[in-house]
This record gives structure tokens, sequence and C-alpha cells, in this order.
């Protein structure tokens, strides 16, 4: 889908981009000017008549653009005539042509090996799959190659002033493309020649609905599809809006101070550790948001997916805790969270973690963090300091981040087995922690006691767990 063009169109209806209203070039942008010209990663299925549906690797000149979207113009031979659609485009879905982002094989996201190879080792990839990837550590790129069952991590070396590129000194190539199109011919030392690149399973979460920023939308372009999920205060829905875009519909039984903290929160929110908002319904009851639909459920139910095997490498379960600590850095110092539980952490095709169910969460600068008596709490998940009716602060989600690392070590297990709620409180005003979940090691378990500490000022922050995630990782060799 997109609009064909053969002359200027009248200005775009609602138009968020800074444009005039001819073609909607960029204001005051002289007709002379080259524009810039970029490449399609991903399909992408129109959401509105004015949006243009991209294939990979369509060339687009850019026309026009504001945050999160591009308006652009497609040139495509048909007989002896070229055919011109406009249209707009999520910014995400594009990468300038001929740049390393663009290529099927570099990861822009993954930094770490761990990531790596969580997206190696996924059914879909073969042998000699590869990826390139920029390591955050030391900023060197990477050549990771499934050599079944094992990941391999080749550090590509570059040459004085960067100008070289080479895995082994004396094959030295002007460009990584150039690396990749050698070694997909010749092993040359390699464990194994390269194949194909990794499969990219999870598409960029466009951050709105389309390129109209109001995020209040008509609740008639909404439509239910099946019901994901009931809970006291709401139930979760699978919908589709205008039609065309598959999202969650989170529509609440009652209009509560709660629920508009949970909204404001949520507007404020982006981070890809985060379930991505698209839109609200408040005008009509019952109010609604929309969000990103996530077809693979939670961390939790994951986990106990693969309870009877106990497959999954420790170093992958690391892998998840480290990714939610990325996104609890995000929150630290604006959002305390107060309900951060695997059951609240949803996976993507890619098993990438993504936060979600703010329904608890409080802004740390303002109103009342303390419990009221109409918060459901998860009990089990909860700092002493709550019981003694304290401020909620993000080292109480700390508390809660050692609970679920107890979750993930134990494939879903429930915490404090065996115990009920009271006995649970008691036992933690007493001083009483959680025993080492067996096959924890130890090194991982003095990581939970840090985040079980009494004195919340002396638990470690989320960036200070992170780094210890990861050097867990290095020192055991998990990778």
């Amino acid at each position: 889908m997109g609009n064909s063009v053969s002359t200027c169109k009248p200005r775009c209806p609602d138009c968020c981009l800074d444009c005039c209203p001819c073609c909607c070039q960029i204001k005051n942008e002289k007709p002379t000017i080259k524009r810039k010209t970029c490449t399609s990663i991903y399909n992408y299925a129109s959401r509105t008549t004015l949006d243009l549906e991209l294939k990979k690797g369509d060339i687009l000149e850019i026309m026009g653009e504001n945050e999160y979207w591009l308006y652009v113009r497609r040139r495509t031979a048909k007989g002896k005539g070229i055919i011109q659609e406009e249209g707009y485009v999520p910014i995400n879905f594009v990468k300038p042509v001929d740049s390393l982002e663009a290529q099927p094989w570099y990861f822009e996201d993954v930094k770490r090996r761990i990531q790596a190879k969580r997206c190696l080792m996924r059914p879909q990839n073969n042998e000699g799959t590869f990826l390139v990837w920029k390591s955050e550590e030391n900023d060197h790129y990477y050549l990771s190659v499934k050599n079944s069952p094992h990941a391999r991590h080749y550090k590509i070396k570059q040459g004085e002033h960067n100008k070289d590129f080479f895995l082994i000194q004396h094959t030295t190539f002007k460009t990584l493309p150039e690396l990749i199109e050698f070694y997909s011919k010749s092993q040359n030392g390699l464990c194994v020649k390269l194949n194909q690149p990794c499969v990219k399973l999870d598409q960029p979460t466009p951050p709105t609905l389309s390129f109209q920023l109001d995020r209040e939308i008509d609740k008639k372009s909404l439509t239910k599809i099946k019901k994901l999920g009931s809970g006291e205060f709401a139930d979760v829905w699978q919908g589709k809006w205008n039609g065309t875009t598959d999202v969650a519909i989170k529509e609440f039984k009652e209009v509560s101070p709660n629920i508009r903290t949970e909204i404001e929160i949520m507007m404020n929110l982006r981070h890809e550790r985060l379930l991505q908002l698209y839109a609200i319904c408040t005008t009509v009851k019952p109010f609604c948001i929309v969000t990103e639909l996530m077809n693979n459920s939670s961390l939790k139910n994951f986990l106990m997916e693969h309870r009877e095997k106990q497959d999954i490498e420790l170093s992958l379960m690391m892998d998840f805790a480290i990714q939610i600590t990325e996104g609890m850095i995000y929150l630290e110092d604006k959002i305390v969270h107060r309900d951060l539980r695997a059951d609240n952490i949803l996976l993507t095709n890619m098993q990438s973690c993504k936060i979600a169910d703010f329904g608890l969460a409080q802004f740390v600068l303002t109103g009342n963090r303390r419990l009221s008596s109409d918060d459901r709490v998860p009990v089990k998940w909860m700092a002493p300091e709550i019981f003694e009716d304290e401020n909620y602060t993000s080292k109480s989600d700390v508390w809660s981040f050692g609970i679920l690392l107890t979750e993930i070590v134990t494939y879903g297990d429930e915490p404090y087995p065996g115990q009920d709620k009271l006995t649970c409180i008691q036992g933690i005003q007493r001083g009483k922690r959680m025993a080492r979940p067996a096959g924890c090691p130890e090194a991982l378990y003095d990581i939970m006691l840090q985040c079980w500490r009494t004195n919340p000022t002396e638990r470690p922050t989320f960036t200070e767990l992170q780094e210890k995630l990861v050097a867990l990782i290095h020192v055991l060799q998990l990778e």
C-alpha cells in the first residue's frame, strides 16, 4: 500500500512532520539539495492509508522527518516508466544506504557475547549461521558463528588507523562486507564456513501507532480478538488497531488513581527493555491502554516450559537477568515498579526481555509510595521495609530482583517454597532469608543475599547488579 504520485499533493491531513504543502518537503528545503537515501531493513505493512508499505531492501528518498517517522519516496521502474510512491514509515525500520547497520548480518543491538549466543542458538539457525556485533566492553567488532552446539566468537582486528579488517594478519580487507564475503566462500581457519546471516525474528517497535503523535485514540478503532488474561482490575486482550496492526489492549474494570498513574507513567517511558505504550482510550469508559503485542508470553511461563528438561544454560539464564537490569537502570531514578517478578517480564520472539505491568508503579519524586489498602501486592517479593509501612524505593525493587533471580534459576518455582505468606513475612522481619536454591552457584547466591540486605542503602544499585552479573558470566566461563 502507498500513495502513487505524479503531481504535488495538498498538505497531508494532521501531518506531524515539519513540512511544506508540496510533497511534504522539509520546511525551507531547497529543491536543488540532494535528499538522503536509505534502505528498509525490515518489511513494513501499512497501518494507515498514508503509510508506505515496505519490503526489505527498498531504496527510499527521505522527504521529511520527525523524531519517530519519515516521509519517504520510492521510485520503481514499471514498463518504460517510473512509478513514484510516497508515504510514512517508522524511522527505526530503515538505515542509510550502504551503511554497516543496513547489512543483514550486522546486529546493532547486540553488545555482549552472551547476546550473540542467544541469537545464534535459535532453532531457525543452521550450522554456519553468523552475525557481526560491536562490544560495549572494548569497542571492537566480533564475528560470532554457530558451530553446534556452540557459538564461536572471533575478534575482528583492525590495522593502523582502523583502515583494514582481519581475523588473521596476512588476510586483510578494506571493509567488513569484504571480510564476510571472503569467509562465506572459504573457511580459512574458521570453525566452519559462513553460511547465512542469523535470523532477525524481532522487528523494531514503532513508538506510536501512526505518524499522528496524539496518544488518545478513538476506541472504535480497536477490535478485541482474544482474551489473554484477566485480573481483579483489568482484562488483557489481543486485538487490532485500525484493522491493520496487532496490539494488546488492557481494559480496566474501574477508574482509580492507580490507573491514572499507570497511564501517566507509561506515557513517559521509552526503552527497549520496557513494554511500549502505543495509545490510550480515556474519553469513554471502560478506560484502556494499547501496547505492543508480545506473542511469547512471560519469562515465568518460558521457564516453566523448560522445567522438566532443565535445558537452559546458566549463562542464558543470567542473560535474562542482565536484560532486566538494563530496563531497571533506566527506571531507577524515575519510577519504582513495585511488582518486579518473572510473571511481569515478557519475551520477544528472540527471547529479549521487556518489563511490563506498571499497575503498581509510582513516580520516585511525587506521590505516596507506601502501600494502600487497595493495593494487591506480591507479598513474597516485598522488601522488609514495606512491612514497616515505609516508602518503596528503587532499593525495594532491588530486593524483588533478588527474588526474581531465584525464579530464573529454579525454572519458575514459587519463592519461599512450602511457606505461606504470613510465615514468609515473619521470617523476613526476623532476618531469615531464602535458602540457596538447588543448582544455584555460590557466587549467584551471594548476589541474591546482597539484594536482601535489611538496610536498603546497603543493597547494590541496578548498575552494580548488572556489573556483578556480567562478571559472574566471565568468572564461571559460562559463555
